[in-house]
């Protein structure tokens, strides 16, 4: 029975298939096909380098061929038994752990992907996190996810579906295509146009307004001691003041009080 449910899945989802085509296309080569057998009707391919799309910007050439570099990376590095394998899949057989380190690195491509002269459509984007997700699930079933997770291949996927959009960037930068033409579709027409101009100002307009509360709030708190020692100086100024307009009269009438007794003094000694 083990080894029934283990042929199954090597079938289904190891090797290639309708389900799977997309996610097991190798980042640096490609099957082309060059004839069609009449009889059979099967149809021979030949394994050719995978063409850099053309009409792109330097940037955008950099985002693509380091996202190759580092699907290849996780999901090809190694052969085994006919099988791809990368990093993802070694590093995956620890248990959590393993799981972590293989979707920061799945996260990492859709962050440099990010970097593109007009960023990562919507679709795109969810479709990337779809994949991501697809990959941590399967993570934490033993084996049979395991080995679901050789053929499924997420970052080769994702790959696949950067070089896709970049090539019909390409073909819009070539003027063979309208703007509009690049990721026609509801997601990209309607939903993020509005997340471009409602949610995201929205977003921004709110934590603007709340740094000026924190600021405000700040700044009164930092206020009210300066002002108590403004009102304390006055107060002994003006002591300072009593003080002195007090020295001040007992001073003159010390002196009044000398002069009249200096005139009784000669008065006595006149007569």
């Amino acid at each position: 029975m083990y080894t029934y449910i283990l042929n199954w899945v090597a079938n289904r989802f190891l090797k290639e298939n309708q389900l799977n085509r997309l996610g097991v296309e190798d980042p640096y080569y490609e099957n082309v096909p060059i004839s069609t057998n009449e009889k059979t009707g099967k149809t021979k391919y030949k394994k050719v380098k995978r063409e850099v799309p053309k009409g792109l910007s330097q940037n955008d050439l950099n985002v693509l061929q380091t996202v190759r570099t580092k699907a290849y990376r996780y999901d090809m590095w190694f052969s085994l038994l006919g099988f791809k394998l990368g990093w993802a899949n070694v590093i995956g057989v620890v248990p959590i752990f393993g799981a972590i380190v293989a979707n920061y690195w799945s996260l990492s491509i859709y962050w440099h992907a990010r970097s593109l002269d007009d960023g990562l459509p919507l679709d795109i984007t969810l479709l990337f996190f779809f994949n991501i997700a697809i990959d941590f699930c399967l993570s934490f079933i033993p084996i049979i996810g395991q080995l679901i997770e050789i053929g499924y291949k997420a970052n080769s996927r994702n790959f696949l579906l950067l070089e896709k959009h970049l090539e019909r960037v390409g073909e819009k930068n070539l003027g063979l295509i309208s703007e509009s033409e690049v990721r026609p579709g509801f997601i990209n027409d309607k939903v993020q146009p509005f997340v471009d101009d409602t949610i995201k100002p929205g977003a921004v307009k709110a934590s603007e307004s709340l740094k000026h509360l924190v600021q405000n709030s700040l700044g009164s708190s930092g206020t009210s001691s300066p002002n108590s020692q403004n009102t304390a100086e006055p107060t002994i100024q003006g002591s300072e003041a009593t003080a002195t307009a007090t020295m001040d009269s007992f001073t003159e009438d010390d002196a009044k009080s000398v002069r009249s007794l200096v005139a009784n003094k000669r008065r006595t000694s006149d007569q």
